[in-house]
Formats: C-alpha cells, sequence, structure tokens
C-alpha cells in the first residue's frame, strides 16, 4: 500500500497500473487521482497479507489537496498475491472533507489553512 502511495504521489502511473491485478486494472485514462496533491497515509490496520496468504486486506486513510480543499480518503483495499506480488483489486471508500482550521494532515502541527492549503 505505500508503494502505491509513493506511486500517486511522484506521478508514476506505470507503476500504478502494474501493481492493479490485471482482471481490475482500469484503463489509463479512467484512472483517478494521479493529479491530486496527496500529503500523507496512514495505514489503519491489515487483515492477513502474510507470506502464505492468497489474499490480503489494508485499511488506510489517504490525505490530498484539491481546490485548496483537504479531503480524507479512507479505504479497505483488497490485494490479491500472484507469483510472489501483491496486486491491487479494488476496495471500498469513503471520502470527507477536513476543515480549514484543523490540523494540518501533512504533521506540521499547523492549522491546514495555514500549511497544505497555501501549497495548491
Amino acid at each position: 500500500m505505500r508503494s502505491r502511495f509513493s506511486a500517486y504521489v511522484l506521478g508514476l502511473t506505470d507503476y500504478i497500473l502494474r501493481s492493479w491485478h490485471p482482471s481490475f486494472r482500469p484503463s489509463q485514462s479512467d484512472m483517478g487521482g494521479m493529479q491530486l496533491k496527496w500529503i500523507h497515509l496512514d495505514i489503519l490496520g491489515h487483515q492477513s497479507g502474510q507470506i502464505d496468504d492468497d489474499t490480503g486486506e489494508v485499511t488506510f486513510a489517504a490525505f490530498y489537496v484539491a481546490g485548496g480543499k483537504c479531503k480524507k480518503l479512507q479505504e479497505t483495499s483488497r490485494f490479491e498475491q500472484i507469483n510472489g506480488q501483491w496486486l491491487y483489486r479494488d476496495g471500498d471508500c469513503t471520502v470527507a472533507e477536513i476543515g480549514r482550521n484543523e490540523p494540518c494532515p501533512c504533521g506540521s502541527h499547523k492549522k491546514f489553512k495555514r500549511c497544505c492549503a497555501v501549497l495548491d
């Protein structure tokens, strides 16, 4: 999950597509999230996903900025291990807005409006 988040931050579309399960992979033109400014990732938990498992789930919260607003995407992602590589299948997610006066999720201890909102 961390490597996919980093790929979104860096705009590495090829890596995102390669780490997506072929049966669920979108076309490059259908990929959302590549144009967003991702600022922080919190891994909230996982189920299975050990070396001997075929499937696993990761629950995470990812924060991004778009249009001067900060949003929190929380998802439980499902992965499948094929030939020793974990591939993203799909997930269930919700998106919520973070208020301008709330602490910035980047960890700066500043209010969002004085931190990452300025960079958008």
